[in-house]
């Protein structure tokens, strides 16, 4: 399946860029650059030879097995960031033909299809997802405008597949008697009739450097939903979701049932188990701030599960209260930056750069935050 392939080529190369990122002088070994530049080359060959990379290929032969199809939406993302990476552009020059192949064939038609394994070629929002993922990335990589526009086109339809309400669960049914809100869980797919705690399999940081790079507070908005909403399906001790002898601490099913799709007794209910929805939220945990503020406007948005308000402000400066109402201490990260700098490119990894401050449970703390990104306690 070209999705898995495009996925494998694209987290390892983001993992590489996090390394690097971390130690300028770290260097991938012989054996693992081999592998990433074999993978993007047997990729690149039938790209090169079809046309198109499809749904499924021959994983010998490299032949398109089934074609057409958004499963490999992420594929333009992948190699956009090994063409950064290992300085190929090539790749570069790749990532732009399929991601206009794609836009052509998806985007502009308003349906993506094909990114989950099991639904054969089902409109979905994976592929969605990913697609708006790689016109970030694109645009990231080249700097070049009109992949911002087709991302801002992408997020346009990838909000169509995100609740936009509080479902209200059966009283009775697993998330009905933990009491949680819906809004901001994505949909799966016409095929399975479910949303989502989350992206899969991603955090969802591409609509927020959207807003950064355009202004457009809509996709703000939805990823602070998302990125809030996620963290309520989490199994941990003394609060299973489900059955806690399947559903053990740091378990997350994907189901979020708002039909009966399963059966009028599963609307509530989910296949218990653990699954992707963890990756996506470890993801978050590391690629979207807790916080994000601009002292010279006072745009506050707060992502995690944390109160916060800006109760002064000067030239270049806030005071930001932060309060932490749960029962876990908070280690909140936040990035700050002026308003003039919101359409800088991030990258990879950005959130290394962004200070961590602790906020104990049931805990006040406030904070001077100003243009530099700098995070000092304030008295």
């Amino acid at each position: 399946m070209t999705r898995k392939q495009a996925d494998a080529l694209y987290f390892v190369v983001k993992a590489l860029c996090l390394c690097h990122r971390r130690d300028n002088a770290w260097k991938p070994s012989q054996r693992l650059n081999e592998g990433v530049l074999l993978l993007a080359e047997r990729l690149l060959t039938t790209f090169r030879r079809y046309g198109q990379l499809g749904q499924y290929i021959d994983c010998v032969s490299g032949e398109v097995v089934v074609g057409g199809s958004t499963a490999s939406a992420i594929a333009p993302a992948a190699f956009a960031l090994a063409g950064q990476f290992f300085d190929r552009p090539d790749y570069i020059k790749a990532a732009e033909d399929l991601a206009g192949l794609l836009d052509d064939s998806s985007l502009r038609p308003g349906v993506t299809t094909g990114g989950p394994g099991e639904i054969l070629k089902c409109p979905d929002s994976e592929s969605a997802f990913a697609m708006l993922e790689s016109f970030v990335v694109l645009y990231e990589v080249t700097a070049n405008r009109h992949w911002l526009g087709r991302a801002q086109a992408m997020a346009a339809q990838c909000v169509t597949w995100c609740a936009s309400y509080d479902y209200k669960f059966p009283a009775d049914s697993p998330l009905g008697r933990l009491d949680v809100s819906s809004a901001g869980s994505v949909w799966a797919n016409v095929q399975n009739k479910h949303s989502a705690p989350g992206i899969c399999t991603l955090s969802g940081d591409s609509l927020f450097k959207l807003f950064r790079y355009t202004g457009n507070k809509l996709w703000l908005e939805q990823i602070r939903q998302t990125a809030h909403n996620i963290t309520q399906y989490i199994s941990r001790s003394g609060r299973a979701v489900g059955d806690p002898a399947i559903m053990k601490p740091g378990y997350i099913c994907e189901r979020v049932n708002f039909s009966d799709w399963e059966s009028p007794k599963n609307v509530g209910g989910n296949m218990f188990g653990s699954c992707w929805p963890e990756v996506s939220l470890l993801l978050t945990a590391v690629e979207v701030p807790g916080v994000y503020i601009q002292p010279d406007t006072k745009l506050l948005c707060v992502f995690d599960h944390v109160e916060a308000r800006v109760c002064d402000s000067g030239c270049g400066w806030a005071i930001v209260d932060c309060r932490n109402p749960t029962r876990f201490d908070a280690g909140v990260r936040i990035f700050a930056e002026p308003s003039s700098a919101a359409g800088t490119i991030l990258g990879q990894a950005a959130a290394l750069a962004w200070p961590v401050v602790s906020v104990g449970a049931g805990m006040r703390r406030r904070f001077k935050v100003d243009c530099s990104g700098a995070v000092t306690e304030a008295f």
